[in-house]
């Protein structure tokens, strides 16, 4: 059984250990003996008993057991396991939590919800190899289950197993007896042509009920190796035909009447198509949340959402008392989601970022870390890290998710112009940051005050400080306090809601404010 222990997760049949960063390096005598004191968390484990473990029908000298324990501590958090003197050692860290059993949780609990049988099913069906030499259809093969094994990290998503969509491969394809067959609301069909120097991929998305076209898409790269195109392919298919779907059930969503809503139909109303960054759009956000988990108290993504609710509010009424609580309330929300679905990446994002309000950096930044070691490839989530760990200072990786982003985001809206100009400010390009805050203009006091010290850096001071004013123009507006606010207060604002780290970072921001008249 495989199992989560804090940050880290332990994959029995695989017998591998993941942490925040990857997977860890660890002997095979070493997983054995990590798996026996998982095995009895509330315990003490004798020597005999772990030697028993990894070295089964073998004598050994209890120094090697020494040895793997050192190693262990080493990988993992050095406290995680204790000496006890004169027996052996205990596991001392987060309770482990069976993955399986806590996934199935809504499962178990009721039949129907988002939790469980209302999540939209897709198939991927072979992909057709259009390449001249026929011997090349093992590419279209390995396309189909590589977006199959991308698209099982979604969550929100069921996804047919290869072995059942391979059946139908050379087969005519009747798009509703496929759907019928095979139990899918989507299928994802396409295909592939290699020539001598490039790589053709069209992928489309259709409805499986009405017969009808959700999205098509063509990706081309000028590259005949398929080893350097596939996972930049797998990643653009599978971020772009999550959103397509979201979009879709989205779509159908907001037209059904409010009483025939199920969890997931809320949930979909409350994170898409509502002006969340205002009071109006996040106060309705809420109460379609709350409506979902009254119908599936164990929807881990609803959970997820009402954090990021709370930390929304303290953008949108500053000055507001209570806003301490609805943060410490926002890490209750994200946690008890990671609960609830511990292979939830999303999930994991919230709880990095009620940690960064907190002000909780390397419960943060671990948080984030296994964020992507779960899902690398959502958009969303990667676009929120980028900005996190610009925040934190580590400006390398802020870059390197803002590029993976940036592949993932073929239409560039708002927030992702906003979350690039911000990076690229934090790293000090600020031709760059720029040319994105003009393509991605907000009106958000924190987004204004960075745009003013980006202008200021480039020598537009004039400009600097109109927009500067207009910050504080919609900062006056969002404030709640008693008293009106004052230029103290918007600084110690900016303060919180920016996090940064780096005092280096601080200062070129704040300096600008200073300047500024």
């Amino acid at each position: 059984m495989d199992l989560q222990f804090g940050h880290y997760r332990l994959l029995r049949n695989k017998r591998i250990v993941a942490g925040p960063e990857g997977e860890l390096e660890l002997s095979s005598r070493s997983f054995d003996i990590l798996l026996a004191l998982l095995a009895e968390p509330d315990g003490v484990v004798g020597k005999a008993q772990l030697m028993d473990a990894a070295w089964p029908g073998t004598i050994v000298e209890e120094n090697a057991l020494h040895v793997h324990i050192s190693a262990l501590r080493k990988t993992l958090p050095p406290d995680m396991i204790k000496t006890v003197h004169g027996r052996g050692y205990k596991y001392s860290g987060p309770k482990p939590l069976p993955i399986e059993s806590v996934v199935r949780v809504g499962a178990d609990a009721k039949q129907a919800g988002a939790g469980s049988n209302n999540r939209p099913m897709v198939a991927v069906l072979p992909f057709t190899n259009m390449s001249t030499d026929a011997t090349e259809h093992y590419l279209g093969d390995g396309l189909a289950d590589d977006i199959i094994v991308g698209l099982s990290r979604y969550r929100p998503l069921r996804v047919i197993a290869w072995q059942s969509s391979a059946i139908l491969k050379g087969t005519s394809v009747d798009i509703a007896e496929v759907g019928r067959r095979l139990g899918a609301h989507y299928l994802v069909t396409g295909s592939v042509r290699k020539s001598a120097e490039s790589i053709r991929v069209i992928a489309q998305l259709v409805d499986s009920q009405s017969a009808t076209h959700v999205w098509a898409e063509r990706y081309d790269h000028q590259s005949s190796s398929t080893l350097l195109v596939q996972d930049s392919l797998v990643r653009r298919v599978v971020s772009s035909i999550v959103g397509q779907v979201e979009l879709d059930l989205q779509s159908r969503a907001v037209t059904k009447a409010s009483g025939s809503l199920d969890a997931y139909d809320c949930w979909l109303r409350a994170n898409h198509g509502l002006d969340l960054w205002t009071l109006d759009g996040n106060a309705a956000s809420r109460r379609l949340l709350e409506e979902a988990l009254a119908i599936d108290p164990s929807f881990a993504r609803a959970h997820a959402s009402l954090a990021f609710c709370n930390i929304r509010m303290v953008h949108l009424a500053p000055g507001t008392d209570g806003l301490e609580t609805l943060e410490l309330e926002a890490l209750h929300y994200a946690e008890h989601a990671v609960r609830l679905d511990p292979s939830e990446a999303r999930s994991f994002n919230a709880v990095g970022w009620s940690n960064m309000y907190l002000r909780e950096f390397e419960r943060a930044r671990s948080a984030f870390l296994l964020s992507a070691s779960l899902n690398p490839n959502d958009a969303s989530s990667c676009l929120d890290r980028a900005l996190a760990f610009a925040f934190l200072g580590e400006q390398e990786r802020a870059d390197e998710h803002l590029e993976t982003a940036s592949s993932l985001y073929p239409l560039r809206g708002e927030w992702f112009h906003s979350v690039r100009s911000i990076v690229n400010f934090l790293g000090r390009r600020h031709e760059a940051a720029e040319e994105s805050f003009v393509l991605g203009p907000r009106t958000l006091p924190d987004d204004l005050a960075f745009h003013a010290a980006n202008l200021w850096y480039l020598g537009h001071r004039e400009r600097s400080s109109k927009v500067l004013g207009e910050a504080r123009k919609h900062f006056d507006r969002l404030w709640k306090g008693s008293m009106p606010a004052t230029a103290g207060d918007f600084s110690g604002w900016l303060s919180h809601v920016c996090m940064l780290q780096r005092e280096a970072d601080w200062d070129r921001l704040h300096g600008v404010l200073q300047l500024s008249p």
